[in-house]
């Protein structure tokens, strides 16, 4: 009885950490590729805003549903306490992600030390 036990445990952590390999819409999750913390994380990408929070410094966050999306987006947060911005002109010629898993990678480009951009 035990083994059973111990077999069903191990196939539902299994199972219960991989991704879906279906999904059901366009999911998005976000990377920060910089070396500091970022906070207050919004994406919108077309389709409304989606609030992701903090992100640690080298880390992902969770996959957040899209109703679409482009492959880039306006991107709004704070890093060391200043705000910094994403923000497209337009999705003019662009076309909508399929249905998919997808994750815009964020890092900080510190050529001015003052003013720190964000890089998609």
């Amino acid at each position: 009885m035990k083994h059973l036990f111990a077999l069903f445990l191990a196939s539902f952590l299994i199972t219960s950490c991989t991704e879906d390999p279906e999904p059901n819409g366009v999911l998005i999750r976000v990377e920060n590729s910089s070396e500091v913390d970022f906070k207050d994380v919004l994406v919108n990408s077309g389709s409304g805003n989606v609030e992701f929070g903090t992100i640690r410094a080298g880390k992902k966050s969770e996959y957040k549903g899209f109703e679409s999306a482009y492959r880039c987006g306006f991107v709004s947060l704070l890093a060391n306490g200043t705000e910094s911005r994403i923000q497209p002109y337009d999705y003019v010629g662009e076309t909508p992600l399929e249905i998919g898993y997808y994750t815009y990678k964020i890092g900080m480009n510190r050529s001015d030390s003052d003013t720190p951009n964000l890089t998609l």
